[in-house]
């Protein structure tokens, strides 16, 4: 008969393993930098038919959710950028379905902000770490500028409804998506001038942002070069040695090869004394 332990241990494995296996794990980096890109090029749909929008967004959000724990760091992830999330859908909900000329109708760029916060808390407190897959840290470096796009737009959001003559034009508090585009013209430092702050407040919210672009563009840069040329002289010293992930798990857990493992713990040296 078979221990119902070793059962209960074989399903809790194969539950929490099975995300981390196949295409989903492979590929969730991408994935999720997909769903934003996604989820920004059709957010004049969320303007144009509300319900729509919030179907959408909940699509969205539940790809982000099941990708940012991989990808930050999953106790902030747990205790913030859930509870946030949820408290978000609820507010998007209300204003798909509710009456918009009602205030409780209008919190959701407010609480979409605390949103877009949370997530660039979360990402940015894994920034530090070296990502061993190329794709994946350019994807995450993506993933954070539309995070930060995004946020700005709810920005400008706020102050379009409480600032007066914000802009050069009136736009309605229905239309986001003219916002996202403004923040992300602003974010790029392209300025086409079809959309400009008026007020001093929105000028310096502006300024701020374009300012922000361009030092995340040289960070993101400076973490690439440095992630990535200790590599090379690494693999210099040891040619006939290529570490896999399979070979971690091996040495940590105590099997492979003795070849094996020396080589992954030469690497490991070599790679910490050439950082």
């Amino acid at each position: 008969m078979e221990n119902p332990d070793v059962q209960t241990r074989l399903e809790s494995y194969m539950y929490y393993q099975w995300p981390r296996s196949g295409f989903f794990s492979r590929h969730r980096t991408e994935i999720l930098m997909w769903a934003l890109v996604a989820e920004i090029i059709a957010s004049p749909l969320a303007d144009t038919h509300p319900r729509a929008g919030a179907l959408f967004g909940f699509a969205v959000l539940l790809i982000v959710l099941s990708g940012i724990g991989y990808i930050a760091n999953r106790t902030f992830v747990h205790r913030i950028v859930l509870p946030v999330a949820a408290i978000w859908m609820i507010t998007r909900i209300i204003e798909a379905f509710g009456d918009r000329s009602k205030p409780d109708a209008n919190l959701s760029p407010i609480v979409g902000l605390v949103f877009s916060c949370s997530v660039l808390l979360a990402i940015f407190n894994h920034f530090h770490s070296r990502s061993s897959n190329l794709r994946n840290a350019i994807a995450e470096a993506f993933i954070s500028y539309l995070v930060i796009a995004t946020a700005f737009s709810q920005v400008y959001w706020i102050l379009n409804r409480f600032v007066v003559h914000a802009f050069n034009q009136v736009i309605p508090s229905t239309q986001s998506g003219t916002l996202l585009y403004f923040s992300m013209v602003t974010l790029t430092s392209v300025g086409y001038g079809g959309i400009v702050p008026v007020n001093p407040y929105v000028r310096m919210v502006a300024a701020f942002e374009s300012m922000s672009g361009i030092f995340f563009i040289a960070v993101v840069v400076a973490r690439l070069v440095s992630s990535y040329t200790s590599r090379p002289v690494a693999q210099a010293h040891s040619p006939a040695c290529e570490p896999s992930d399979s070979t971690c798990e091996a040495c940590d857990s105590g099997g492979g090869s003795d070849c094996e493992c020396k080589c992954e713990a030469t690497l490991n040296v070599l790679s910490s004394s050439y950082s």
